[in-house]
């Protein structure tokens, strides 16, 4: 019997940078934005960029480009082109319509649809794919049921009239308004559990650490190491979607610590997305201590601090207090020891390596001076 190879997607990647955007901060968001392809199971084969005043109020980009990329799908078979940025309905339908003529299966995302369909692959609970299913409706509307290639795209009828198509958009967006409430009516009633939980917990004195942080920056591994408990762990974006809670282990805690770990953030990320995970994120917004897991083997890893302390600061966190937790400190140079020591000297902060175990006793002896409160 002849082993079937698995089908991998060939991905374009490309964004359109404006005069106020550097260069650099772009060539960063496609790495990450290629991260995000190889979690999905895809491979990057194209990158591709175009400098524009702003970009294209119809498609995005230029015929010049539209023309161009054409000739790269024909050469390099390319079966989605991710557009690094939140695109409009209307622009995606358009660009991925002008490229029919070429490959009619041709699929165009922007840096949403990825991210959504990387939560998909990663959803296990419930609430986690209500919550998926919430943000698609947001973003995608009618695209959800593809639109742009079925009998819904079409116009039809005369004067004194209604189109078939008309009809058909009109009926789907009535069932998306139904949809979107049905899920937030049961997404309210998680809200209220996590709460009344929540509640409880701070009821019988119980102390809540919450991890948070950029995605992949190990949380997850932390998680584990502090509760002992064996929770998934990959080295790819988004493993954890939903909010998990266990038992701090080991210690002289005069009371019973617990320890979530929950969803990464990344930079950009819309406020409907961040609205839509919110009963997951009740964990960290009402935890006594945060603390922010920081990939320090990353070079723009003073970045990746400012843009989840922007993010916390969105949701409104009710945490009194904060220890930024250095992780990975086996893979950076003395000379970038030096540096963060120096750097955050005045802040609480700890360089650890959940791998070798380095300093996870410093840090759990910091955890309980914190919580004696």
């Amino acid at each position: 019997m002849v082993k079937q190879t698995k089908y991998i997607p060939k991905f374009l990647l490309f964004e359109v940078i404006t005069p106020h955007r550097h260069r650099k901060d772009a060539l960063r968001e496609f790495r990450e934005l290629e991260s995000l392809v190889r979690t999905y199971g895809g491979e990057t084969v194209v990158r591709d960029i175009q400098h524009r005043i702003k970009p294209h109020p119809a498609t995005y980009i230029g015929r010049g480009k539209i023309e161009k990329i054409k000739d790269i799908i024909q050469k390099t078979e390319i079966d989605i082109i991710v557009v690094n940025d939140i695109v409009n309905s209307g622009q995606i339908f358009r660009l991925e319509k002008s490229f029919w003529e070429i490959k009619k299966s041709i699929v165009v995302w922007d840096r949403v649809d990825l991210i959504l369909k990387v939560f998909e692959r990663h959803a296990s609970s419930t609430e986690a794919k209500l919550q998926i299913e919430l943000a698609r409706i947001k973003h995608l509307g009618p695209r959800i049921y593809g639109t742009g290639k079925t009998l819904l795209s079409r116009q039809a009828g005369g004067i004194g009239t209604r189109g078939i198509g008309e009809t058909n958009i009109e009926i789907m967006k009535r069932h998306l308004r139904r949809r979107e409430k049905y899920i937030r009516n049961k997404l309210k009633k998680v809200t209220r559990f996590r709460k009344s939980t929540i509640k409880r917990r701070q009821n019988y004195g119980y102390k809540t650490i919450a991890l948070v942080g950029y995605t992949n920056a190990g949380k997850t591994s932390l998680f584990n190491k502090l509760t002992r408990k064996n929770k998934r762990a990959k080295n790819s974006l988004f493993t954890t979607l939903d909010s998990v809670v266990g038992e701090v282990k080991g210690g002289d805690f005069p009371r019973k610590v617990l320890v979530s770990d929950t969803i990464g953030f990344i930079e950009n990320l819309p406020p409907f997305l961040l609205d839509s995970f919110r009963s997951t994120l009740l964990e960290s917004i009402n935890a006594d201590l945060l603390l922010q897991i920081v990939d320090v083997s990353e070079d723009d890893f003073e970045k990746k601090i400012q843009i989840v302390n922007e993010i916390l600061a969105g949701l409104s966190s009710q945490a009194r207090k904060k220890v930024l937790v250095f992780n990975k400190e086996d893979l950076i140079s003395d000379r970038k020891k030096k540096f963060i020591k120096t750097q955050f000297n005045s802040n609480c902060h700890f360089l650890i390596s959940v791998e070798s175990g380095y300093n996870f006793g410093q840090l759990r002896q910091k955890l309980l001076e914190l919580i004696k409160d």
